[in-house]
């Protein structure tokens, strides 16, 4: 490759005129590397990391080409070549009259790949199964024998690989004028996990194709005068997803069936299941911005932009079970108006979406005084939702039970302004400071539709000598809502007391909605006493959630009025970081970080009318499942994520031409959940507050490096790594892979491996 490369230079560089070969320089880096890994719970293999190969033998590293003279420049670089973890990127032409570059990147995600799955993808969006999994034994007992068809199923990869190729191109026709234009292809193939499910009990998990592609294009253009500048941009990105629409065999019916409403939760009465991806769309931005000089060193910005939002697939039909239909007397008495598997009943043939965005932001910074800088900015964010509106008379519950009920879709919308002051001042030499003030109006189609968040900030610098920095902060934000509207809440009548219940929690406010304080405070200290250098840094925030305006009952005193999820979100982290200078030519790096973070959540059990003496005596009858938060079933729970992270390494030089290099990095993690109150209908255990188990996760790495420099221009060097990863997670260790009591599919993963590895290597870079 590299002769190759070398005979197209010296071909190409001379037809422009250039100077040449002598001035062209290259660097080649290769190694081969021997890896041998222990991978623990029988696993067939394991990757430990999902970001590119570790291989063993051959590894072309790097190759890198430079040519510049005064006119003229041409830079290339090769890394990983041939792995699938490559990339490539160039760069050429004048500067200061015409530059370019194009580049190519491929990057893995492999999250598994020993993960069982029956399922083929035949293409179209098909998933099919094989006949051993189509029978009536299979149906009949499906508990029983899902083990071992699964056991039998291949093993498939669970990730894709994400290909990215650009080309730039950057012109300066006149001294004040710039254009800029470009363009990106980037596509995602491989599989996803998770996408579908039959019903809420014996859930097959799809080993799912993904296949899509984007392209994007830009145009820039900048007018850069010394009293104003102008500048216009436009964007464009175009997605095509191959796979717009998923269908699957069902294990559990080899025909459609719709013979009472029991099939909604078992998930038995269709054949095929259906679900759509994401949607054919195509995005358009234009934005306008400048600025000039004012009077009194102060200066005025702004910028307009407009985006245009749209997507256009097929519409797919309410069901592909051909048993919901007029033909089936069970689907035509739960009121099915049509056929609902046939496209003619589709609301349209096409989903029509389309959202318009507006932004606009004016700015003025000023300096009146040398101590004293001050900028007042406001910016707005305007979503107008114009997407067609379709009302149904209902739809198909998991493809298996017809729910009547005549509804529009929604359609979200969202505006925001906010408007800041922000003031610099210095006090002394050795002492600055800033003020901060931001008002924040929100306006949405949301349960709180429209809010405020004022925030006060306040920082402060200080540099009382050469070698030390101080750098201080904190800011306090108050978020609060105009009130809750519930009309809209979906309801259920009791047939004995005409009572009105909900059917969803209104106590239920979602974070991004709940009036909020928050309070962060950070503190960053920075020491460099001749060649060392120690920082240190430290921050700290808390969200405390709230109620607000609005009876989140209703009127209602069945419906518990307190604020449900989550209450307060907290994290702290610390760190400090340090280079140290020993004797002679050693250095001594190292660096700690410890990071909290706490949240406290409160939930609550669904309680049934009829079934709960202190929320609903006398209503006899079935019981409704309704939301109503009975306060004895309240949980409330805390969850608290700690990691640490750690390194020190050593590099020294014994030798001129020697360099060596030592040096061990430790990531540990845990995770608790605890459950500070649990109502005494939530647990029958004598000791409701237990905690769940921890889930950890450790990773070690030591390492060592050696270079010798043979000569000016090659360098030899060997390594050595080995890592030892331990993880013990409770939400994966009480998953079997497979047994008679529980239909479920989990694809048989275990992301969780427990492995010990060594790698062995050794290379040569050549500068030539």
């Amino acid at each position: 490759m590299i002769k190759h490369l070398t005979l197209l230079l010296a071909a190409v560089l001379p037809l422009h005129g250039f100077p040449a070969w002598a001035e062209v320089r290259q660097e080649v880096e290769m190694k081969v590397q021997n890896r041998s890994q222990k991978t623990f719970l029988g696993a067939p293999s394991a990757t430990p990391t999902e970001y590119g190969e570790i291989p063993n033998g051959f590894v072309f590293d790097l190759y890198k080409v430079e040519y510049e003279t005064d006119k003229y420049m041409f830079d290339f670089e090769a890394t990983n070549i041939g792995l699938n973890n490559q990339s490539l990127k160039s760069e050429g032409g004048r500067p200061g009259d015409m530059m370019w570059k194009a580049g190519y990147d491929k990057m893995p995600h492999l999250f598994s790949n020993e993960a069982r799955s029956p399922y083929v993808y035949v293409g179209e969006g098909a998933m099919r199964l094989p006949g051993a999994w189509r029978n009536a034994a299979m149906q009949s007992s499906f508990n029983t024998n899902v083990s071992s068809a699964l056991a039998n199923s291949p093993f498939v990869p669970l990730g894709f690989d994400v290909e990215t190729a650009n080309l730039d191109l950057r012109f300066h026709p006149a001294q004040d004028f710039t254009l800029e234009l470009g363009s990106l292809r980037q596509t995602k193939r491989g599989t996803r996990a998770q996408p579908a499910a039959f019903g809420f009990s014996n859930a097959i998990e799809l080993a799912a194709p993904i296949d899509w592609e984007a392209n994007e294009a830009y145009l820039d253009m900048q007018l850069a005068k010394k009293d104003y500048q102008l500048a216009f941009n436009y964007r464009l990105s175009d997605f095509n997803n191959k796979i717009p629409a998923l269908y699957w065999d069902s294990p559990k019916r080899l025909t459609d069936q719709y013979i009472n409403s029991s099939h909604y939760s078992a998930g038995d009465g269709t054949s095929r299941g259906a679900m759509a991806n994401a949607p054919d769309n195509r995005a358009h931005a234009f934005k306008l911005e400048g600025g000039a000089a004012l009077p009194m060193n102060s200066r005025l910005s702004f910028e307009g932009g407009f985006q245009r939002w749209t997507a256009n697939n097929d519409m797919m039909t309410y069901t592909p079970n051909r048993e919901m239909g007029l033909g089936n007397a069970t689907a035509l008495a739960a009121g099915i108006p049509f056929d609902a598997f046939d496209p003619l009943n589709r609301p349209a043939s096409t989903v029509n979406g389309r959202i318009d965005i507006y932004t606009y932001m004016f700015k003025l910074t000023s300096r009146p005084l040398s101590w004293l800088k001050g900028a007042l900015t406001h910016d707005a964010y305007i979503m107008e939702n114009r997407s067609d509106q379709y009302t149904v008379p209902g739809w198909a519950v998991f493809d298996n039970v017809w729910h009547s009920q005549t509804k529009t879709t929604p359609r979200e919308q969202f505006r925001e302004d906010k408007t800041s002051l922000k003031i610099d001042y210095d006090v002394v030499s050795w002492l600055s400071g800033d003020l901060g003030l931001t008002h924040k109006y929100e306006k949405r189609t949301r349960e709180i539709s429209k809010g405020r968040e004022d925030e006060v900030a306040l920082g402060f610098q200080v540099r009382p000598s050469k070698e030390l920095f101080v750098n201080a902060s904190y800011a306090f934000s108050a978020r609060r809502g105009n009130g809750m509207d519930i009309s809209s809440y979906p309801t259920d009548v009791s047939t004995n007391s005409l009572r009105t219940y909900y059917t969803e929690a209104p106590g239920l406010r979602r974070i991004d909605v709940a009036d909020r304080n928050r309070n962060v405070a950070r503190v960053q200290v920075q020491w460099m006493p001749g060649d060392a250098s120690v920082s240190l840094s430290a921050r700290i925030s808390e969200d405390k959630y709230r109620l607000g305006k609005g009876d989140p009952t209703g009127g209602d005193p069945l419906v518990y009025p307190e604020h449900m999820g989550m209450t307060s979100d907290m994290s702290k982290s610390v760190g400090v970081d340090f280079m140290l200078p020993v004797i002679g030519s050693m250095e001594v790096d190292g660096y700690y970080t410890f990071d909290m973070g706490t949240r406290y959540l409160k939930a609550s059990q669904t309680a049934a009318a009829g079934s709960s003496a202190y929320a609903f005596a006398g209503e006899g009858g079935s019981p409704l499942a309704v939301m109503t938060a009975d306060p004895r079933s309240r949980w409330e729970t805390r969850h608290r994520d700690r990691s640490h992270i750690a390194g020190l390494s050593m590099t020294f030089r014994p030798l001129a031409k020697l360099k060596a290099m030592l040096g061990y990095d430790i990531t540990s993690s845990i995770q608790t959940a605890d459950t500070m109150h649990a109502g005494s209908l939530a647990s029958t255990e004598t000791d409701p507050y237990r905690s769940f188990p921890a889930s950890r996760r450790m990773l070690q790495t030591a390492r060592a490096r050696g270079e010798y420099k043979l000569r000016e221009d090659l360098t030899l060097s060997a390594n050595y790594v080995y890592e030892k990863f331990d993880a013990s997670d409770f939400g994966f260790k009480n998953v079997p892979l497979r047994d008679a009591s529980n239909g479920s599919i989990f694809l048989g993963v275990n992301s969780l491996r427990n492995y010990y590895a060594h790698t062995v290597g050794t290379g040569v870079n050549y500068k030539f």
